[in-house]
C-alpha cells in the first residue's frame, strides 16, 4: 500500500434506520454579556472586514462553551445505548500532547469489533472537548476560543457531534505519509479532510503499525447492541 493511500469502501450504514437518532439535549445557555451589560453577539460580529488585529489574542469569554461538557456527556449516553461498546476512564492527560488544557476526566469507548475505531473523550477545565479516534484522529471544540474566531457553543457542537458520530457510522478514514497523520471523514452531504504532523518517532511507528494493518480500508461502523460481533 502506497504512503497515504486510502481504498474507500462503501459506507456500511449511512442513514440506516435500523440506527435510533442522536438529539443534542436541550440547553438553556445563557448570555454572555459585555462590560456594560449588553449580550454579545458572538458568530455574527465581524463583518467583510474581518475582526480588528487584537481581537486574535483575546480569549475573553471562554465560559460560553460550557455547554459543550452536556453535548459530550449526551453523545456518550447516546453511543453506549445505541452500540456495543464497553466504557472505562482513562488519563487524558495524553488526550491532546502539547495543549495547555487541563482534563478533567475523559472515557474510552471501545466498540466490541476489532476493525472499528475506538474514540475517547475529554472535558477539559477551559471549558471545552477533546476527541481521539482511531489511531490519532483528532477533534476539539472549540477549535479556538478567541475573540476573533468569534465561534459560538452550538456551531463547535455541530462540529462535535459530527466528528464523533461519523466514527461510529464508520466514515473516518487515516493515512501516514513520513511525518504526516491525515484524516478524512465521510459523509453524505460531503467529506473533510485535514492532517497533523507527529514528530515522535516512536508514535509515528505505532501509527504506522495500525494503519499498515488496515491497508487502507476505512475503519467500520460500530456494532449495533444486539449484533452478532464480528473481528473483521
Amino acid at each position: 500500500m502506497e504512503p497515504g493511500a486510502f481504498v474507500v469502501r462503501a459506507a456500511d450504514r449511512w442513514e440506516d434506520a435500523a440506527v435510533p437518532p442522536y438529539a443534542r439535549p436541550a440547553i438553556a445557555a445563557p448570555p454572555v454579556l459585555d462590560h456594560d451589560g449588553a449580550p454579545i453577539p458572538y458568530g455574527e460580529r465581524w463583518g467583510w472586514d474581518g475582526p480588528p488585529e487584537e481581537a486574535y489574542s483575546v480569549d475573553a469569554h471562554p465560559e460560553r462553551f460550557a455547554p459543550l461538557h452536556a453535548v459530550a456527556d449526551a453523545l456518550v449516553a447516546h453511543l453506549l445505548s445505541t452500540y456495543d461498546v464497553f466504557a472505562e476512564s482513562v488519563d487524558g492527560a495524553t488526550l491532546l500532547p502539547g495543549s495547555a488544557r487541563v482534563v478533567l476526566r475523559a472515557v474510552r469507548l471501545r466498540p466490541a469489533c476489532d476493525d472499528a475505531a475506538g474514540l475517547t473523550i475529554g472535558w477539559t477545565v477551559y471549558p471545552s472537548v477533546i476527541v481521539r479516534a482511531g489511531a490519532d484522529a483528532r477533534a476539539v471544540a472549540p477549535v479556538c476560543g478567541c475573540e476573533a474566531c468569534d465561534e459560538t457553543w452550538d456551531r463547535a457542537a455541530d462540529e462535535l457531534e459530527r466528528f464523533v458520530l461519523a466514527v461510529a457510522d464508520g466514515r473516518l478514514q487515516e493515512s501516514l505519509d513520513d511525518d504526516r497523520v491525515g484524516v478524512a471523514v465521510e459523509a453524505p452531504e460531503g467529506s473533510s479532510s485535514g492532517w497533523t504532523i507527529e514528530h515522535d518517532a516512536a508514535r509515528r511507528a505505532e501509527i504506522g503499525a495500525i494503519l499498515d494493518a488496515r491497508q487502507g480500508v476505512r475503519w467500520r461502523s460500530w456494532p449495533l447492541r444486539g449484533e452478532e460481533r464480528s473481528g473483521g
